[in-house]
């Protein structure tokens, strides 16, 4: 049951939906080599009617010299319609009501690889959606006719020298409509630290720098009315990204003590001041951070 503000009068628009589902799962868990499962679910009345949903996943896994490989495979199909504040919203500055929306057909397929020793994750996968929902240059509620695509990738890749660690990500995305669906194309994280103990062992040092970087795109805006985001209008349309963030920490641990310090956007002001992770909203500039965890528990 939904109430919302009648537009002409002081009245209530009430709305009533209802939604039953029928659904199972059929799993495999057991065992150290091949885990599967697969769980669906379909509507049967009211709202439901044509919904369902299926997910499924399997994990493979198998020695390599030393090391334990993991092969994952994951995909879903969803038919589902959009939801009821898509479809209807009244307020002082925003009001629609979109009965004639059509439910998002959406599939994925992903393949996971994964060696725990060597530090390695790679995923990749590709999904297609029909009737993508979304908010437009007006920031009201619009389906795109047809359907897009979105290819991904993610690899992790983490390396050790003695006390010297970095930490690498590094995933590319492509959107089939960046008119509808914009996305940076490359997102990176890095983190440099060394890692040691001193005063017989019992105290747990690491000293770094991380740096986060994505190329640059006509990222959503924000509209605070409704607390979504939507597409640029084309008056005032601004570029984000390109701009590295990057900090420098210290971690202590010592028994139950808990110590850390850092300096966050370090390098505000060495290059064109461009840091927005949406546009018109930058991020904080240069700020020193600590926090202190002490645990009482004997």
């Amino acid at each position: 049951r939904y109430d919302l503000m009648n537009a002409d009068s002081m009245t209530v628009d009430r709305f009533t939906e209802q939604e039953i589902f029928v659904g199972g799962e059929l799993a495999k868990r057991q065992g150290k080599v091949l885990h599967y499962s697969i769980d669906g679910e379909i509507g049967i009345m009211d709202k439901a009617l044509g919904q369902f949903r299926v997910h499924g996943n399997m994990d493979l896994n198998f020695r390599l010299g030393k090391d334990t490989v993991n092969l994952i495979a994951r995909g879903f199909v969803t038919n589902t319609l959009p939801s009821f504040y898509m479809r209807h919203y009244h307020s002082n500055h925003f009001f629609w009501d979109n009965d004639n929306m059509e439910k998002e057909f959406r599939t994925r397929v992903e393949g996971e690889l994964n060696i725990d020793r060597w530090g390695t994750n790679l995923r990749a996968g590709v999904e297609n959606v029909k009737n993508y929902t979304y908010f437009n240059q007006q920031a009201l509620p619009e389906q795109k006719g047809g359907s897009l695509q979105v290819v991904s990738a993610c690899f992790n890749q983490d390396f050790k020298v003695g006390i010297f660690h970095l930490d690498n990500e590094v995933i590319w995305q492509k959107s089939s409509d960046q008119a509808v669906l914009p996305l940076p194309e490359l997102s990176l994280y890095h983190n440099f630290y060394m890692q040691f103990k001193l005063a017989k062992k019992v105290l747990s040092v690491q000293l770094g720098a991380d740096v986060r970087y994505f190329t640059k795109y006509d990222a959503p805006a924000y509209m605070p009315a409704t607390q979504q985001f939507y597409l640029q209008p084309e008056e005032g349309k601004v570029e984000i990204g390109g701009y590295p963030i990057v900090n420098v920490y210290a971690n202590l641990h010592l028994k139950r003590t808990r110590f850390y310090v850092m300096m966050y956007h370090v390098n505000q002001g060495m290059s064109k001041p461009n840091y927005f992770l949406a546009p018109h909203y930058p991020i904080n500039p240069r700020v020193l951070k600590f926090g202190l965890s002490w645990n009482f528990y004997d």
